[in-house]
């Protein structure tokens, strides 16, 4: 798909890659929609490329149907949809018995995106044309030996998007996961790497980031990733699980020490 006089939302595009993705996409002549829960980033983003911003709770269907409304108002029927927004958790212990996060998690990483194509998708079908993109990570194709919800519900994000590219690319309906790694972004920062560390010296920027899922759009690949071998990581699954979940234990004890 070319951006080119597309209407677009982008969620979570008040900061961060949301941002870039959003600028990148008006950049290519999109007419872009900007929302984030955060209001002042909404219209501190929307003001800078001139568009239409809504700040907006997107774990709430009501609100992304909201959000949808005033796109197709303002700016016209929504052709691409980027399900962006998503938190990245603390590093710590208690996961197992910490409903309020699980809940959060679940909400924003596999609730917004079903809202979402529920918003739009009927108008999409109409019309015989659509992009829906998510953002995931490449913790959804491995796993994350610290944050379990996080992972979790990442996978749960990339198994949306396949049911979505299995049951809608034939009826023209374009569908893509972005997974990315590192990313040099407030979210990253928040978790402490350090400047040096093997993960800060891989990370992409935003504007990175941007460019990786324009030009995967335009050949309308489904999954994208910042790391081309990531996708090694499910080779070594399916080659070897036992050895994989092994060598994922060896590393968390790395972390933590002897397990018990």
């Amino acid at each position: 798909m070319e951006l080119a006089g597309k209407v677009a939302v982008v969620t979570g595009s008040g900061s961060g890659i949301g941002e870039a993705i959003a600028k990148r996409f008006t950049a290519e002549g999109a007419r872009v929609l900007v929302t984030d829960i955060q209001e002042a980033g909404v219209e501190r983003v929307a003001g800078e490329i001139g568009t239409v911003g809504v700040a907006a709770d997107i774990t709430v269907e009501s609100e992304v149907q909201r959000v949808a409304a005033i796109a197709a108002e303002r700016l016209g029927p929504v052709d691409v949809w980027h399900s962006n927004a998503g938190i990245a958790g603390p590093r710590e212990a208690g996961e197992l018995q910490d409903d309020t996060l699980w809940e959060a998690m679940w909400k924003l990483h596999v609730l917004a995106p079903l809202y979402a194509t529920r918003a739009v998708l009927p108008s999409m079908l109409e019309r015989g044309d659509g992009y829906l993109l998510a953002t995931a990570s490449n913790t959804g194709l491995s796993t994350h030996v610290e944050k379990l919800a996080y992972a979790v519900t990442k996978r749960g994000t990339i198994a949306f998007q396949e049911y979505l590219a299995i049951h809608y690319k034939p009826r023209g309906i374009k569908v893509s996961c972005f997974c990315p790694g590192a990313m040099a972004t407030p979210m990253f920062a928040a978790n402490g790497f350090a400047p040096d560390s093997p993960a800060s010296r891989s990370a992409v920027t935003p504007e990175q980031v941007a460019e990786i899922i324009v030009q995967g759009m335009r050949a309308e690949e489904f999954l994208l990733l910042t790391q081309p071998r990531d996708i090694d990581v499910l080779r070594a699954k399916a080659d070897d699980y036992d050895g994989w979940l092994a060598d994922k234990s060896a590393s968390f004890e790395a972390l933590v020490g002897p397990l018990r």
